[in-house]
């Protein structure tokens, strides 16, 4: 190791990846800005994920790898043999199991070693999570907002070894630029019909979909040709149809399931919700609703109110408060100027504060502190 600030770096990022979430997106992101800056990078994934195909597509240095099990023996060996043959400088993990086999692999490398900690949720109270996040071997723990430090120190971590680094979004992708014209076209939706959307993958029923819907049916007591739309994993199958149907929504709800176009979806939309219950590190849809100019209605829950300032950039209402949320929602579709002006001051947040370049370039920065560190030992 030298001590030149601006030397070449040699990252190891891991993640296992079974589907693509905002996880997997920052991951890439931060991957290809670390490269776009010169450091060799190299990414270790779930084989046959479309994190692995999205890397590979991008010339990525990515080697498909099974990480099922937290203590998968063959993984690990191959975690450190990469390391040695590309003489790695840091090891980053994103996500729980890559957690684990990476803080095996530093212990048996010698690296220093980071993780990744993006929802909000405490960790659980047994031996394995402590050893995780309390283990000296976890050189630095990257929190995705204020919110998820306070949990993690709340659990027991060291404050000093969290360091906040908000996730960013794309400029060029998600922007003023992006136009919803097309997907009302597919979707059959007049310009002039108000449409409300929710894009969260559907696995678990934090994320709060049952509340989207039971507001949903609350909003069109007050404007009656009001649709709605659903995107994400798992939102078009039968469990989703089945909720959908249970509020009685079935022809005012659009189940879309997972898209690849996601800025257009947003700019399609006259409110954005985001409704979970808890867990919430830093939303990546509600970024991605703001950096578009969309108005955003949001549950005061984990980062949310770091992104929503209530009636600034943003409306903020309680978790499982479906009266609530249906209140916002109204409020918006009736009042274009207060719509529009949250929507700007939301896009002006996101284009000063929260780019993938300022991701990269803390993330750079932080890793340049770790490898000092360890120098100086």
């Amino acid at each position: 190791m030298t001590d030149r600030s601006d030397r070449r770096m040699s990252i190891l990022h891991l993640i296992e990846a079974p589907q693509w979430t905002g996880a997997m997106s920052q991951t890439l992101e931060l991957v290809l800005g670390l490269r776009k800056r010169g450091h060799r990078v190299a990414l270790a994934c779930t084989p046959g994920s479309i994190l692995e195909q999205r890397a590979r597509d991008a010339g990525v240095d990515v080697v498909g790898m099974e990480m099922r099990s937290e203590l998968n023996p063959a993984t690990i060996a191959r975690l450190v043999w990469m390391v040695w043959t590309r003489r790695v400088d840091i090891i980053h993990a994103h996500r729980a199991h890559a957690h684990s086999l990476g803080l095996l692999a530093s212990a048996l490398t010698g690296r220093p070693f980071l993780v990744s900690r993006r929802v909000s949720f405490k960790p659980k109270q047994n031996w394995g999570s402590r050893v995780k996040y309390t283990n000296r071997r976890v050189t630095r723990i990257t929190a995705v907002s204020q919110a998820v430090k306070k949990t993690l120190v709340d659990f027991g971590v060291r404050p000093e070894t969290v360091e906040v680094i908000y996730s960013g979004s794309d400029p060029t992708r998600y922007g003023p630029d992006s136009d919803g014209t097309r997907i009302r076209r597919e979707f059959g939706i007049a310009p002039d019909v108000p449409l409300v959307g929710k894009v969260a993958n559907f696995y678990h029923g934090w994320k709060g979909h049952d509340t989207f819907l039971d507001a949903a049916r609350k909003v069109m007591v007050d404007v009656p040709d009001t649709r709605f739309l659903l995107v994400g994993h798992r939102t078009d199958g039968e469990k989703m149809r089945e909720l959908i149907s249970r509020f009685g929504l079935s022809d005012r709800v659009i189940a879309a399931g997972y898209r690849t176009d996601v800025p257009d979806i947003l700019a399609a939309l006259d409110v954005s919700v985001n409704c979970p219950r808890a867990g919430e590190g830093l939303s990546g849809a509600v970024r991605e609703s703001l950096a578009v100019g969309r108005p955003v209605v949001a549950t005061d829950v984990g980062g949310n109110r770091e992104l929503v300032r209530d009636g600034e950039t943003g409306l903020l209402v309680p978790p499982e408060d479906a009266t609530a949320l249906a209140e916002a929602v109204v409020r918006l579709l009736w009042d274009g100027d207060l719509a529009a002006g949250l929507a700007a001051n939301g896009a002006r947040f996101v284009r000063e504060n929260l780019t993938i370049d300022r991701m990269v370039e803390t993330t750079e920065r932080l890793y340049r502190d770790v490898l000092a560190e360890a120098m100086s030992r």
